[in-house]
Order: structure tokens, then C-alpha cells, then sequence
């Protein structure tokens, strides 16, 4: 299976270029897996063209659920939509997915462990 970047997740969803559009769909039907920093970044580019976060956040829930597509941690990432759907910053969700099994997560952010909400993947610790 192949591990793919940014570039080839972002012109399956994208489309806008038909030949590289064209490869990343044949590529992603083949079997891909992909990673949170991968996904992070996917993000910060839909959000920095102009897309609205439910577009985002569609398209990444519609993304994961193929049958073509891997991705780590499946249940905490839903957990990771669910929290970006109602708010949630995409990058500190998938750090926090990214730090599970560790004491906690230190961060000076204030608002980070309302954001993250009960079902935290790893406690929270604010830094003051």
C-alpha cells in the first residue's frame, strides 16, 4: 500500500488540475494510506483557498470512509471530525490523537481542553 502526501490527497479533492486529478483518483482507488500530518496540512491548505470548515469537514469524513483509504487511529480521528465539526481547532484534535497513551498533553492554549471536550483521547494540561 502506498503512503501518499498532501499534494496528491488535495487534487482528489480539489479537481482542479484534470491530469493530476486524474492520477491521484487512480492512485487513491488502488489502496492509500494516509497520516494525521498529512491530513493537517490538507486542511490548512482547503481553509487557507477559502473553504469553509463544514466543507472541510465533509470532505475529510467522506474521504475516510472509502474503502481505498487507511488512515491511523480510525475511531479517535472520527472522534477529531466530531470535535472539528463543533468547533475544535483540526491541528490541536490530531496532536492530542497523536500524544494518546501519554501522562497529558501540556499547552498554553486556555480554551484547549473545553475544545477537546469530555472523550479526550489524552488528559489535557493547561500551562500558565
Amino acid at each position: 500500500m502506498k503512503a501518499v502526501d498532501t499534494n496528491v490527497v488535495l487534487r482528489f479533492l480539489l479537481g482542479d488540475d484534470p491530469d493530476q486529478g486524474a492520477v491521484a483518483r487512480e492512485c487513491i482507488a488502488g489502496g492509500v494510506f494516509v497520516s494525521h500530518s498529512v491530513l493537517i496540512e490538507t486542511e490548512w491548505v482547503l481553509r487557507s483557498t477559502g473553504w469553509a470548515r463544514e466543507k472541510v469537514n465533509r470532505a475529510f469524513a467522506d474521504f475516510v470512509a472509502l474503502e481505498s483509504v487507511e488512515v491511523a487511529r480510525i475511531d479517535e480521528l472520527q472522534w477529531a471530525l466530531d470535535r472539528h465539526r463543533q468547533g475544535a481547532d483540526w491541528a490541536d484534535m490530531l496532536h492530542l490523537i497523536a500524544a494518546s497513551g501519554h501522562e497529558c498533553f501540556a499547552s498554553f492554549e486556555k480554551d484547549l481542553a473545553k475544545q477537546a471536550g469530555p472523550a479526550v483521547p489524552v488528559p489535557v494540561e493547561r500551562l500558565k
